[in-house]
């Protein structure tokens, strides 16, 4: 009994030394992919431990940086580039060097296909590394936000504004991203004066739920749904260095913009761009502008019914979406349509300041009017 009680004891700590190490980086490799051929550094390579979505890509001049946690040191490691032949070999045979030349040989394709495929490619690496990263980079639940809302509306000439604090209630946070957990686990309330209630639908109603499902990183939808990645045309068009730190400003773009992409049942039009941090792959900055044909006024996402005749018509409509310490700060939608043939023009904002994971105001609902 008291051997099996030892190898009992000797297995538990086995494991329990395991499970601490697991997820602790133990290595940061570094090189610089180049062509066999030429020695000329290749661009956008996608590189990755085989078997997992864990990954980077080479930059603009070939040059690439990887961690690599405890439970991956027996992977192998690829390096794929369209136009080129595909490397695999242990990642443990990187450890020994600084900085690592990982040469690949071309094959036969035209240079501008290559180009575009391969920083497609990569592009598409990236994002999905944004998307599984979110857990990590983004606030735990359960949480409370307090955040101001406005709300600016004109109709015709007649303008009326909206004003009221609103808590936010999360019993997730972004440790489960996705579209149903963001709806049942994130409820809010409002708080306005009793002298500004309003029991009316057209101006008692917010838009704080529409500015909430911009938020991509916390429902991992649009261009951060791994799914759907790959159904976007997608292109780096920035490499800024943002207070000390480096990251990938990259568009995006539907042709034919999709529900699943967009969010919006009838767009006809959809395009923005995206802001990744090059070292954690955290999210900076989310910016869209989408034309659609009509908008069910309960949700852009919702079909309108053959015999609803009160919806939003001629609608154009930008956003954008600020992250910062491990949270969304500001939600902006700037959107025109006509209604009724009344030309309307509103700005909402929903800017959130204040976080907290202790002393909660737990919520069971969201607050869609002000006179709730």
């Amino acid at each position: 009994m008291k051997i099996l009680s030892i190898i009992a004891i000797l297995f538990i700590l086995s494991l329990s030394a395991t499970a601490q190490q697991s997820g602790k980086v133990v290595k940061t490799i570094k090189g610089k992919v180049i062509n066999t051929s030429t020695n000329a550094p290749i661009s956008y390579t996608n590189i990755g431990l085989v078997g997992t979505l864990h990954g980077t890509a080479s930059d603009s001049a070939g040059n690439f940086e990887l961690k690599i946690p405890y439970e991956l040191v027996t992977k192998d490691i690829y390096f794929s580039a369209v136009g080129f032949k595909n490397r695999q070999f242990p990642v443990k045979s990187l450890f020994n060097k600084e900085f690592n030349v990982i040469k690949i040989e071309s094959q036969s394709y035209g240079i501008e296909e290559v180009d575009i495929a391969a920083q497609n490619m990569v592009l598409i690496r990236i994002l999905r590394m944004a998307s599984e990263n979110i857990p990590y980079n983004y606030i735990q639940g359960p949480y409370n936000i307090v955040g101001a809302y406005s709300n600016e509306k004109t109709v015709n000439d007649s303008t009326t504004k909206q004003n009221v604090e609103v808590l936010i209630y999360d019993t997730q946070g972004y440790s489960h991203p996705s579209k149903k957990d963001a709806f049942e686990s994130l409820k809010y309330s409002i708080k306005t004066e009793k002298s500004a209630i309003d029991y009316r639908f057209s101006t008692g109603s917010t838009n704080i739920d529409e500015l909430l499902e911009l938020d991509w990183v916390r429902s991992a939808s649009s261009v951060l749904n791994p799914a759907i990645t790959n159904k976007f045309s997608l292109k780096v068009t920035d490499e800024p260095t943002l207070n000390g730190k480096d990251y990938w400003v990259i568009s995006f773009k539907q042709n034919q913009p999709t529900l699943a992409g967009s969010g919006d049942f009838y767009a006809t039009s959809f395009e923005g761009k995206i802001t990744i941090n090059k070292e954690d792959y955290s999210v900076l900055n989310i910016e869209g502008k989408v034309e659609s044909q009509k908008h069910n006024r309960q949700g852009k996402s919702l079909a309108i019914g053959n015999l609803n005749i009160n919806y939003l018509e001629n609608v154009s409509y930008n956003f954008s979406v600020q992250y910062k310490e491990q949270m969304p700060i500001k939600m902006e939608l700037n959107k025109t349509y006509t209604f009724k043939e009344n030309k309307t023009s509103e700005y909402s904002i929903l800017q959130l300041t204040n976080a907290r994971s202790n002393n909660l105001t737990e919520l069971n609902s969201r607050q869609y009017f002000t006179s709730e």
